[in-house]
C-alpha cells in the first residue's frame, strides 16, 4: 500500500506538470507567479521585495528588524536612493535614508532596524514607507547612455509568524487525513467498493459526509466575506428553503434511485429518455466538477497563503496533491470517514473564532457597530431582474439545492452507500438539519469580523473579503488555536474536493468506459483506471484553481459557475421523472432551448440568480410541450 501511496504522489506530480504545461506554463515563468516581470515592476516599484517582517507574539517590543531584498536582472548597474517617511512616534529608525547600489545581474539584502521605544501592539503600529528613486543605467554603444529615474513607494507589512505549534496541528491534520486513506484502501478490490463502498456505510457517517460536501471552503470562506462585505444578511434568507429540498429528495427522489439500482445517476436518465441524455448529464457533472473543485481549493490555499506567506501557487499545488493521495487510495470509504472527521474540526474552528471574538469585543459592542452599520439587513424587496433580491435569492437557492441533492452525482452517490433507502433519507436530513444553523453561524462570524476591526482598526487588510477570516486566524488567534482553524479550512475543501474526484472517476467508468466499451475488462483493470483518473481530475482541479487567482468575491463566482454549467440539469432529471416516458428529441430540445435562454439572459444583464430558475423550466417545459409531437414519429419503448 506504501508502495502505491508513493506511485500515487509520483504520478500526480507529473499529471500537474504536464497540464500545467499544456496551459502555457514554463520553468522560466515560475518566479512571476509572485512577482511580475522586470519592466513592469520597475514601475511600480514592486522588485524590492521583502519590506515584510514576521514578529511573535500580539505586540512589538525592543526592535524590529527587517531586511530589504532587491533584485537587478539586467546587465546595468541599478541604485537605490530612498528616505523613511510617516515614521510612527512609538519607533525610531537607525538608518533614516537608504543609499543602495546593486550589481548588473545580481541581488543583494539590505537590513534595516527600528527601535521600538515603548511597547505597541500590532493593531496600532503605523508602519512607516519608504520613498525614493531608482537610478537606472541603460544603452549600448552605438547609443549614449541614458539614465531612467522611477520614483517607487513602499510600506513595511507587519505579519505574525504562523508559529510551531499551528505547524504542528496543521501537519499532524494532513498527516492523519493521509493516515485514513491508507486505511480505507485495505481490501478496496472492486469498483463499487471504490465508489460507494459496497454499500455497507452507517447513515449517520454519510450524513456527516454529505455535510461536508455542501458546505466546503466557500461556506467557511465565501459565508463570512459576503455578510462582511456589502452584502450583508442577504443571502441568509437561502437557508430555510432547504427543509423543502429535504422534503423532496428524501420523499421523491432518492427512493426511485434506489429501486433503478444505479451507481451513476445519469444511467436513470438513460432508462427513462435515452443514452444521450445520459451522455448530456455525465458531461454537464464533469465541466462543474472541474470548475468547482478549482475553486474550492483556491479558498484553502488563499487562506494558507495569508497566514504562512507561502506563494498561492504552492499552496494550490501542495494541498492538491494532499487531497489526489488520500482519495485515489481510500476510495468513497476515505472519502466518507474524512469527511466526517472534517466536519467536527470544521465546527470546532468556528466555535473556536466567535468565542473569541465575543470575549475581545463584547456582546453590546457587537450589537451597536453592526445596527450602526445595518449589517443585519435581510431582505431586499424588490423586483428588478438585474439586481440580486429577496425573491431570486429564494427561487434560485430551491431549484438550485433541489439540483444538487437529485442529479450531482457526488450527492447521489452517497445514497448508494447505505444499506437501506430508511438509512439513506436519515442521512439526508442529518446532513440539511445540520447545515441550516451552521450556514447562519458562518453569516453570523463574517458580522462579528466586520464589527471587530470597526472597534479595532487595522492598517493592513486584505483587499478582498474571502480572505478576511483567515486574516483574523493569523494576527488574533492564540497559538494552537489558529493552526486548528486553518486545519477547518482544509477540512472544510477536502470534504469537497475528494468528492467531486471520486464522483467524477464514477462517472467516466460507468457512463463511458463500461458504457460503450466492447472490450471486456476485470474489475481489477476497472480499478485501476478509476484510480488513474482520479489523479487525474486531482491534477484538473490544481490547474483550474490556479486560474481563479484573480477573483473577488467566491460566492458569486461559485454561482455563475453553477448556473452556465449545470444549466438545464434539473428539468432534465425532471423530465425522467415522469409517469410518461419522454422523447429523446423532446428531451433534446429542451435542454438546447434552456443554454438559448441562458445566453439570452447573459446578454441581457439578468442576475445569475435567475439563470437557473429560467433555464432549467424552459428545458422541462419546452421538452414537455414537444413530447407529443416527437413521438408521433418516433414512438417510444414503454416505460421500465
Amino acid at each position: 500500500m506504501l508502495k502505491n501511496a508513493v506511485f500515487g504522489l509520483l504520478l500526480t506530480g507529473l499529471v500537474i506538470l504536464v497540464v500545467l504545461f499544456a496551459l502555457g506554463f514554463r520553468p522560466r515563468d515560475l518566479p512571476r507567479f509572485w512577482e511580475p516581470p522586470f519592466e513592469d515592476a520597475i514601475r511600480s516599484g514592486a522588485y524590492v521585495s521583502g519590506l515584510e517582517v514576521r514578529i511573535r507574539g500580539k505586540r512589538l517590543r525592543g526592535a524590529v528588524t527587517f531586511k530589504l531584498a532587491i533584485r537587478n536582472p539586467t546587465p546595468q548597474p541599478l541604485e537605490l536612493k530612498a528616505v523613511w517617511a510617516n515614521i510612527p512616534a512609538t519607533c525610531r529608525v537607525a538608518e533614516p535614508a537608504v543609499d543602495i547600489r546593486v550589481p548588473p545581474r545580481a541581488r543583494l539584502e539590505h537590513r534595516v532596524s527600528f527601535e521600538i521605544l515603548h511597547p505597541v501592539s500590532v493593531a496600532e503600529f503605523k508602519p512607516p514607507i519608504l520613498k525614493g528613486e531608482w537610478h537606472w543605467t541603460r544603452g549600448v554603444a552605438a547609443e549614449p547612455l541614458k539614465a531612467m529615474i522611477i520614483p517607487f513607494s513602499g510600506r513595511l507589512v507587519l505579519r505574525r509568524t504562523f508559529g510551531a505549534a499551528n505547524w504542528s496541528v496543521l501537519a499532524a491534520y494532513l498527516v492523519a487525513m493521509l493516515i485514513v486513506g491508507l486505511w480505507c484502501g485495505r481490501g478496496i478490490s472492486n469498483t463499487r467498493g471504490f465508489f460507494i463502498a459496497d454499500g455497507r456505510l452507517n447513515y449517520v457517517l454519510v450524513g456527516l459526509s454529505i455535510l461536508g460536501t455542501y458546505l466546503s471552503a466557500l461556506t467557511m470562506m465565501g459565508l463570512p466575506g459576503m455578510s462582511y462585505g456589502e452584502h450583508d444578511w442577504t443571502y441568509m434568507v437561502q437557508l430555510p428553503c432547504l427543509m423543502l429540498t429535504a422534503m423532496i429528495i428524501t420523499g421523491i427522489v432518492l427512493p426511485r434511485y434506489r429501486a433503478a439500482g444505479i451507481v451513476s445517476v445519469y444511467e436513470f436518465l438513460e432508462q427513462r429518455i435515452h443514452v444521450s441524455a445520459r451522455l448530456t448529464g455525465a458531461i454537464c457533472f464533469i465541466l462543474f466538477s472541474i470548475g468547482r473543485m478549482g475553486l474550492v481549493l483556491y479558498l484553502p490555499a488563499l487562506a494558507f497563503h495569508t497566514v504562512t506567506g507561502t506563494p498561492l501557487w504552492l499552496a494550490i499545488v501542495l494541498m492538491g496533491v494532499v487531497i489526489t493521495a488520500y482519495t485515489v487510495i481510500g476510495g468513497m470509504k476515505a472519502v466518507v470517514w474524512t469527511d466526517a472527521i472534517q466536519v467536527v474540526i470544521f465546527i470546532l474552528g468556528a466555535f473556536l473564532t466567535l468565542g473569541y471574538i465575543f470575549n475581545d469585543l463584547g456582546v453590546q459592542t457587537f450589537f451597536d457597530v453592526s445596527i450602526e452599520h445595518h449589517k443585519f439587513r435581510t431582505l431586499i424587496p424588490d423586483f428588478d431582474p438585474k439586481r440580486i433580491v429577496t425573491l431570486w435569492l429564494v427561487l434560485e437557492t430551491i431549484f438550485q439545492t433541489v439540483r444538487i441533492y437529485g442529479t450531482q452525482q457526488d450527492m447521489t452517490q452517497r445514497y448508494m452507500t447505505t444499506p437501506s433507502v430508511k438509512a439513506a433519507n436519515r442521512s439526508v436530513w442529518i446532513a440539511i438539519i445540520s447545515y441550516i444553523p451552521l450556514g447562519f453561524i458562518f453569516y453570523f462570524l463574517g458580522t462579528a469580523l466586520f464589527a471587530f476591526y470597526r472597534a479595532h482598526p487595522a492598517v493592513n487588510l486584505p483587499g478582498k473579503a474571502d480572505p478576511m477570516y483567515p486574516y483574523f486566524v493569523m494576527h488574533h488567534l492564540p497559538a494552537g488555536v489558529a493552526g486548528i482553524v486553518i486545519a477547518a479550512i482544509f477540512a472544510a475543501a477536502m470534504s469537497s474536493i475528494d468528492s467531486c474526484m471520486n464522483s467524477s472517476s464514477t462517472v467516466c467508468v460507468e457512463d463511458f468506459w463500461r458504457r460503450f466499451s466492447r472490450k471486456q475488462r476485470s474489475e481489477e483493470e476497472y480499478l485501476r483506471l478509476a484510480r488513474r483518473l482520479t489523479l487525474f481530475w486531482g491534477a484538473a482541479a490544481i490547474a483550474m484553481a490556479l486560474a481563479f487567482m484573480k477573483i473577488r468575491y467566491a460566492q458569486i463566482v461559485w454561482g455563475k459557475v453553477m448556473g452556465i454549467s449545470t444549466n438545464g440539469m434539473l428539468g432534465l432529471m425532471a423530465l425522467a421523472f415522469l409517469p410518461i416516458r419522454i422523447n429523446k428529441w423532446a428531451a433534446g430540445a429542451g435542454f438546447v432551448s434552456s443554454y438559448a435562454a441562458l445566453f439570452l439572459m447573459m446578454a441581457g444583464g439578468v442576475n445569475f440568480l435567475l439563470w437557473p430558475v429560467v433555464g432549467n423550466l424552459v428545458c422541462f417545459f419546452v421538452g414537455l410541450f414537444l413530447n407529443p409531437l416527437f413521438s408521433a414519429a418516433d414512438p417510444p419503448r414503454s416505460a421500465p
